[in-house]
């Protein structure tokens, strides 16, 4: 068993989720606040 490759895939994974759950509390907040700020 490589421990190492293990830390990389969980690392990968966690950094992945983790862009995913930022742009999406992004777009949220975004969207609530400046409602057509984005736009133009």
């Amino acid at each position: 068993m490589k421990l190492s490759a293990l830390i990389m895939f969980l690392i990968g994974a966690v950094m992945l989720w983790g862009g995913l759950f930022v742009c999406l509390r992004i777009a949220l907040k975004n969207r609530n606040n400046d409602d057509g700020f984005n736009e133009g």
